[in-house]
């Protein structure tokens, strides 16, 4: 089950309503670890989930720790809300933190806690939303724009290395609608699983044209941010 999910996590079908979005964050995760990243690297998969990137980062990695909350049962380490990690002061290279800064309550403690945990000139990597439903595991609190994140982790002690957003505000607005078309046809009977895929495949394309025509900027709504930050 979990290979599965971080399978299509990496690798969506075409008829995946969220493959845009998922293929992007992908790219954009490998192209920032091959910039930035050294290996022998001290890796941390904070908020780790299913650990659906460990593989793009195996190869940088002298260690690769996983935490979460006490319910994840693959986390290494596992914390409470508002916890300290059991770990040493500037003792990772690398933070991964992919879509789980909008579920967290206190955001400025969990990036001073990156901060801590971090080297000197150590990275975090950050993925998270900005256009996106309402969806709470365990809870949802935060949305960004690309102003406003960076805002965020220059306040945390963070200098922003390069932030991309993924899909312009269209194709963004269409992904909304999309996901919210998801959440009420997954799980039911057959002829809904065959709408799903129609309404997919044909929102996927046009989610292509829009991106196409209307990019993101500087100042526009996107779908999902990915942040490669440094610690200062």
């Amino acid at each position: 089950m979990v290979r599965r999910y971080n399978r299509k996590r990496i690798n969506p079908p075409i008829w995946q309503h969220d493959y845009h979005v998922l293929k992007r964050l992908y790219g954009g995760l490998s192209n920032l670890a091959q910039n930035y990243l050294r290996q022998k690297s001290i890796i941390l998969d904070y908020g780790c989930g299913t650990s659906p990137y460990k593989e793009l980062f195996l190869p940088y990695a002298a260690r690769y720790i996983k935490a979460d909350l006490v319910d994840n049962e693959d986390a290494d380490i596992k914390f409470g809300e508002n916890e300290h990690l059991p770990l040493k002061d500037k003792s990772i290279d690398l933070i991964i933190s992919t879509q789980v800064l909008e579920h967290v309550h206190r955001v400025t403690f969990y990036l001073q806690e990156c901060k801590r945990l971090l080297k000197k000139d150590g990275i975090l990597l950050l993925s998270t939303h900005g256009v996106w439903p309402y969806h709470p595991y365990p809870a949802d609190y935060h949305r960004w724009t690309k102003a406003g994140l960076k805002t965020t982790l220059t306040d945390a002690g963070f200098m922003c290395l390069k932030i991309t957003s993924v899909l312009g505000p269209f194709a963004s607005v269409t992904q909304f609608t999309l996901l919210l078309i998801a959440e009420r046809l997954t799980g039911k009977n057959f002829f809904s699983k065959i709408m799903l895929t129609v309404f997919s495949a044909v929102g996927n394309g046009i989610i292509w044209l829009e991106d196409r025509l209307f990019p993101a900027t500087q100042k526009s709504d996107a779908a999902v941010y990915i942040v490669c930050a440094k610690r200062i």
